[in-house]
């Protein structure tokens, strides 16, 4: 992703295997300040939500599988929302999974084998034999969480957090002020991009096999970008399309939520928009589309 700014002060951090970026209009005398902040929420984040370290909060909560387990209030509520998610999606965003440890693959356990929560001792109990896996949406939440405190705590009028290819932005302080415009990449030549979007605020998520090294598999999707006013929900879709394939997940898109729009490059180098058509060359820009699919009208319209 590439984007366009005014004058911003850039913030570094790294969590969760991913580097994070902040663009805050500040004064420098809160650079310090913010950059505390910063670190301090993504180094929590890291020891709550990290795979990779040994004693991180998911891991003690996967490695008592069948036993009830304390969680703190984050995990709870992150916990929360995987489970509305695969609520809204159908049970296709599948958080749960057996462990199968000589298995090269693991298994979506069913959805009425799902942990169960109780919320007056804030704890946690995992079916035996299975693990979470939250699928990202963890991150998402992190950004999400850390750009509502920016803005409430220091009214920042506008910024913008990057990690990988999630990104949220917010604001424009006065009509001087442009909205973002966000690049996106095409995942087939390095040096052009797909087209961008214009974003006064929200989310946008862009996910691709390629990434993992799963190109190959019964999704004729390559790459996906989806725009709207959460990035949790934009992540969540942008990998349920690449999984599910265009025709299975633009239908589940168009059934469960009203607030997304979305890019989608197929496997045969075609491009598809989905959403409403008043946006396109106003909210996407440079977009080569190969075929139309507007959530504004009862049925898909193809085109060159």
């Amino acid at each position: 992703m590439t984007m366009t700014t005014n004058t911003f002060l850039p913030f570094h951090f790294q969590t969760l295997d991913s580097a994070i970026e902040l663009l805050l209009p500040c004064e420098e005398r809160q650079q310090l300040r913010i950059q505390e902040i910063g670190r301090e929420w993504f180094g929590r984040e890291e020891r709550r939500f990290s795979p990779g370290l040994a004693d991180s909060e998911i891991n003690l909560l996967n490695t008592l599988a069948g036993e009830t387990c304390l969680v703190s209030n984050t995990m709870l509520e992150v916990l929360f929302l995987a489970e509305m998610y695969q609520a809204i999606t159908d049970g296709n965003y599948a958080p749960l999974l057996y462990k199968e440890e000589e298995a090269s693959q693991v298994i979506s356990v069913p959805a009425a084998q799902g942990w169960k929560v109780n919320p007056l001792t804030k704890s946690v109990t995992l079916p035996k034999h299975t693990h979470i896996h939250l699928q990202g949406i963890e991150k998402s939440w992190s950004l999400k969480r850390l750009t509502d405190y920016m803005k409430k705590t220091f009214s920042f009028p506008q910024g913008l957090m990057l990690a990988d290819s999630d990104v949220t932005v917010w604001g424009q302080s006065s009509p001087r002020q442009k909205p973002w415009r966000i690049g996106i990449q095409n995942p087939w030549h390095a040096d052009t991009k797909l087209g961008a979007l214009v974003m006064v605020e929200g989310g946008l998520s862009t996910y691709s096999p390629m990434e993992k090294g799963h190109v190959a598999g019964s999704s004729d999707v390559l790459q996906c970008s989806v725009a709207g006013q959460d990035l949790v929900e934009c992540h969540v879709w942008a990998r349920l399309l690449c999984s599910l394939g265009l025709e299975a997940g633009l239908s589940l898109l168009a059934k469960r939520s009203t607030a997304c729009e979305a890019i989608v490059l197929s496997k045969q180098e075609e491009l598809h928009y989905y959403g409403r058509e008043a946006s396109l060359g106003h909210r996407w820009l440079d977009l080569q589309v190969d075929h139309f699919h507007f959530s504004d009208s009862n049925l898909p319209v193809d085109g060159v």
